[in-house]
């Protein structure tokens, strides 16, 4: 067992009101439980008999899978034991389930991540069970290296990927999905930018229909009851002194208003 000592943090008991969801815990969504179930089985001689003990694992509610039959589908935890006699089909006599409504709690040590699940019925009797999962990620499941039973208390230890932290690229994943909000408001900086620019090419465009509306209204009021050429003339022409005109126009205001501004500064500075 691994020692207390090297606790790193540690879940008060939780009673859950629905399935486990290992994404939304704290602690269980750093690792890979959540991707894994898994099927372990221990085999022991009990002549004239064999007994085997088969261990159906689905912690977390993200990942589903289909129980082995005799288990609920359900179950977080299931064990069954079955007797084999020689010549003879296997016989289950005993099955111990564990749901996903269960009591349970979280420890996060240096070597292991162990989840304890409380409080499951088995006939008149009730038992806890203690989940060790140990980190081996060049496995691709669980398995099985420990098991007992006695007390009323199931201690179960495995290893392989589901003890495992997450890689730096599903956090990357899991962040791009977390921080949306602060992706969405630095989004909205440069939103900014181009609203003040879309607003200033809407007012030039919006500027320049007019002034086209305005010079085709003059030139068909001064060509009226005349031919679309001479419409067409009078409107090229109009156009032409318009746009020909308009630099010298912006030229004169512009000399205007910082001649006016140099008279006011300049009188200001004569007082």
């Amino acid at each position: 067992m691994v020692s207390k000592t090297w606790i790193c943090s540690f879940v008060s008991v939780i009673t859950a009101v629905q399935a486990l969801s290992c994404e939304k815990h704290d602690v269980l969504k750093k690792y890979q439980v959540g991707k894994f179930s898994s099927l372990t089985s221990a085999e022991r001689d009990t002549p004239p008999s064999t007994t085997i003990e088969r261990w159906w694992i689905n912690v977390c509610e993200e990942h589903s899978a289909e129980p082995p039959e005799g288990c609920k589908k359900n179950d977080m935890l299931c064990g069954l034991t079955e007797v084999a006699l020689p010549g003879k089909d296997a016989i289950t006599t005993q099955i111990i389930d564990f749901d996903k409504n269960i009591a349970f709690n979280v420890e996060e040590v240096e070597s292991a991540l162990i989840l304890t699940l409380k409080g499951a019925k088995w006939g008149s009797n009730s038992f806890d069970a203690k989940l060790e999962f140990q980190c081996n990620d060049n496995m691709k499941q669980d398995e099985l290296t420990s098991h007992t039973w006695a007390d009323k208390s199931i201690q179960l230890s495995l290893k392989g990927p589901s003890g495992c932290l997450k890689s730096k690229d599903d956090d990357k994943k899991k962040g791009d999905g977390d921080n949306g909000k602060d992706g969405d408001n630095e989004g909205k900086k440069p939103a900014k930018k181009s609203g003040g620019a879309s607003w200033f090419t809407w007012l030039f465009l919006y500027a320049l229909l007019f002034t086209l509306i305005y010079l085709m209204v003059v030139s068909f009021l001064n060509t009226r009851g005349g031919s679309f050429q001479d419409f067409r003339a009078e409107f090229i022409q109009r156009c032409t002194l318009f746009f020909t005109s308009l630099p010298e126009f912006c030229r004169e205001v512009v000399t205007r208003i910082l001649g006016r501004s140099t008279t006011q500064r300049g009188g200001y500075s004569a007082v």
